[in-house]
């Protein structure tokens, strides 16, 4: 409950830096920014490979010789993944360097260490620090306004969280680490291919579909609030093991009034996030209000299928799904056909993924 609480204090830490930003900076200048936020967010997901909840894994069961080997190959795909951005993108690098930061940061981060104890109170404090570091930059760039306070901010909060998570994971304290089971290979590799699809999907049809459609990217940004929220849940009910009616109600409950507000509301929240916001990026926001639920319920099969040896090739097969059908799609020009075509292929994701349940469920019981 602290973690959750904590998290949602930090979450509102992040509006209130895209208040700032929102109305200091154009929507041209935004877009870019938050394009290239966009590719540095599949960055560090690759660089983490889905190896978040099986180094928590690890560290329950005390195999730290593993995650090590682990957490270097992390470190050697945050440099390919930063040499990938610099070569792909046509903004001079002098512009962005901050950003290439951020995977190095989340390869080394031990934040896994201080999942495996359940400390979520130290967690909490590292979200809400961060956010702190954050904001302290937003307003230089908010007061500048300058291209180097702009693409400061980001990494400012996460090497703030790098630092306090190392000194929090090897602080000498009391800890209560939850027993788990030993995870087997086959749940292992599950495990991998289901957290790089969690991680991979908030991002990937923007990029892959929204290319320079800054109306989209700014939206986007309003909708990463919710995948932010629905991660920290999900690490929660993750670590605690919660299953059931709790771990529904925890994910989909905040992700409909969100939708609601979003349905009802888009010109309110787009004036309150941005200076002068375009008819484009309203249409967006309003057409977008299915995107919290159908990621909160992305999120809630992932919970259930991923320790599932059964299953262990779906999420990797979803993955390569979602990418291979994304550059498979006609182009799209106005912002608000993309992002319905966005929330459409979340959807058929959310229905692939009760079916293989559904199948999965009734051959255990066969069995």
């Amino acid at each position: 409950m602290w973690m959750i609480g904590a998290n949602t204090v930090a979450r509102l830490g992040g509006m209130a830096i895209l208040v700032l930003i929102g109305h200091a900076y154009s929507e041209a200048d935004l877009g870019t920014y938050f394009q290239l936020l966009a590719m540095v967010g599949l960055a560090v997901t690759a660089t983490q490979a889905g190896s978040g909840p099986l180094l928590v894994r690890m560290a329950q069961n005390k195999a730290f010789g593993q995650a090590m080997h682990v957490v270097g190959t992390r470190f050697l795909i945050a440099g390919l993944t930063s040499t990938l951005i610099v070569r792909t993108t046509s903004v001079p690098v002098a512009q962005y360097w901050p950003l290439i930061l951020i995977p190095f940061a989340a390869a080394l981060s031990p934040d896994w260490m201080i999942t495996a104890k359940t400390r979520f109170s130290r967690l909490g404090m590292i979200a809400v620090i961060g956010q702190g570091c954050g904001i302290m930059v937003s307003v230089w760039a908010w007061l500048s306004p300058s291209d180097l306070a702009l693409y400061l901010i980001v990494p400012a909060v996460s090497l703030a969280s790098l630092a306090l998570a190392t000194a929090f994971a090897f602080e000498q304290s009391p800890s209560h680490s939850t027993i788990a089971a030993p995870t087997n290979r086959g749940s292992a590799f599950g495990l991998v291919g289901f957290t790089l699809l969690a991680g991979f999907v908030p991002n990937l049809d923007f990029v892959l579909l929204g290319t320079d459609s800054d109306p989209l990217f700014l939206a986007q940004r309003v909708f990463l609030f919710c995948a932010g929220l629905i991660a920290a849940i999900t690490s929660t009910l993750f670590a605690k093991n919660e299953v059931g009616q709790i771990r529904d109600i925890w994910l989909l409950a905040p992700m409909v009034l969100i939708a609601g507000l979003l349905l009802f509301l888009p010109g309110k929240l787009a004036d309150l996030f941005f200076a002068s916001p375009s008819d484009d990026l309203i249409t967006v926001l309003q057409v977008g209000a299915a995107w919290p639920v159908l990621m909160a319920f992305i999120a809630r099969q992932i919970l259930i299928l991923q320790e599932i040896s059964a299953v262990k090739w779906l999420g990797w097969g979803c993955l390569a799904l979602m990418i291979i059908s994304a550059f498979a799609m006609p182009p799209r020009d106005p912002a608000p056909d993309i992002m319905m075509l966005i929330e459409v292929r979340l959807a058929c994701l959310v229905l692939i993924l009760l079916a293989c349940q559904k199948v999965a469920t009734r051959r255990q019981v066969m069995a």
